[in-house]
């Protein structure tokens, strides 16, 4: 099973709904998958007892079902502060390594309002992905001026990154 991560706790966001588009591109090209949303994530995460005390129960539930049962991620992750979200981190940091992203793959899509597609964030990503020892796909979409490809209706405007990532699908599919 492969999840996608949508990598920011900001409600309404171009990300998830860039991860909504990556999942329908999933299920049309018949790759199953699951959208964790990191809006979705306990509240109280970024409190110190989760590196000290017990595990928190709402957590422990979406490692248990979307992260330990996944072979591989998308990591949906949007541009901030010329990185990705520390919230992404954050999720990352308290969650069971081991159990959840050892030896497992991934994929990275950018996505800015700007015009590098968090490029950087995704190297960024990259290197904490491979020190986790996740091995990451090394087709990365950026998504640039992502508010200019939805319109009024929410539709996703974009044939050259629904190109990308239908390639970038059928790459992980076989990775």
């Amino acid at each position: 099973m492969i999840t996608v991560i949508s990598g920011t706790n900001r409600p309404g966001s171009y990300t998830e709904k860039v991860a909504q588009v990556y999942l329908k591109r999933m299920e049309a090209a018949g790759v199953p998958g699951r959208l964790l949303k990191l809006t979705d994530m306990p509240q109280d995460l970024l409190i110190n007892e989760m590196y000290d005390g017990p595990k928190n129960p709402a957590m422990q539930q979406l490692e248990e079902e979307y992260l330990i049962p996944a072979t591989k991620f998308v990591f949906i992750a949007p541009e901030y502060n010329g990185s990705f979200p520390g919230v992404l981190k954050a999720f990352i940091d308290a969650s069971n390594l081991k159990a959840c992203f050892h030896n497992k793959k991934a994929a990275l899509v950018g996505v800015a309002d700007g015009r590098a597609g968090n490029l950087r964030g995704m190297e960024h990503l990259t290197n904490i992905l491979n020190h986790m020892k996740i091995n990451v796909l090394h087709m990365k979409i950026p998504v640039s001026n992502v508010a200019g490809y939805f319109d009024e209706e929410g539709s996703f405007n974009a044939a050259e990154a629904v190109r990308l990532m239908d390639a970038q699908i059928e790459m992980l599919n076989k990775f």
